[in-house]
């Protein structure tokens, strides 16, 4: 393997005690200085988060890395009827349509500083999402956000509304995604 080689590993939750404190590490590198101002983004609640967040089977994780260091990563989980329900403001009248066979919620996705802006970002979203079974994938963007929104939107996620999952966090710009099946 060379250098510039980007290798993409998935993981499930039962990997999570093995991988953990590798996405602690990275989540306190990209947030760390938001973490010093914003409770919700520190260490310690983004923690109680990724347990939250992968207690359920469904639970993915696809971790990159170069020459042996971890560049970035994503997760997701499948999201439950309940939250959609939470979707305020909707823009979309899709907004509530869970579908069938449900919404892939994408709750984590980074890169590390030293290779943003170069496309590996979506390569790990791409292979999170590449073998899901559900009919849309999902996701929140903080409202202040809108350069990063516009991202998301390039890679085919439209806004459907706004949600504020926990009292403390940032209002979230609701998008969702149609997955090919």
């Amino acid at each position: 393997m060379t250098a510039d080689v980007l290798t993409l590993s998935t993981y499930k939750s039962t990997h999570l005690p093995q991988i953990r404190s590798t996405l602690v590490d990275v989540y306190a590198e990209v947030w760390a200085k938001e973490a010093e101002t914003d409770p919700f983004l520190s260490v310690e609640r983004f923690d109680e988060r990724l347990s939250g967040h992968a207690s359920g089977g469904d639970w993915t994780c696809v971790v990159g890395e170069i020459g042996g260091d971890t560049v970035g990563y994503a997760y997701g989980r499948l999201d439950s009827v309940s939250e959609w329900h939470e979707v305020l403001d909707p823009t979309d009248p899709g907004a509530y349509d869970y579908g069938s066979d449900g919404t892939f919620g994408l709750c984590e996705i980074m890169v590390r500083a030293p290779w943003r802006g170069t496309g590996i970002a979506r390569g790990i979203h791409d292979e999170l999402m590449r073998p899901r079974p559900e009919a849309r994938a999902s996701l929140l963007v903080d409202h202040e956000r809108p350069r990063l929104r516009a991202l998301y939107e390039r890679w085919g996620y439209h806004r459907v509304g706004e949600m504020q999952p926990y009292p403390d966090s940032p209002r979230y710009d609701a998008m969702v995604l149609p997955l090919p099946r």
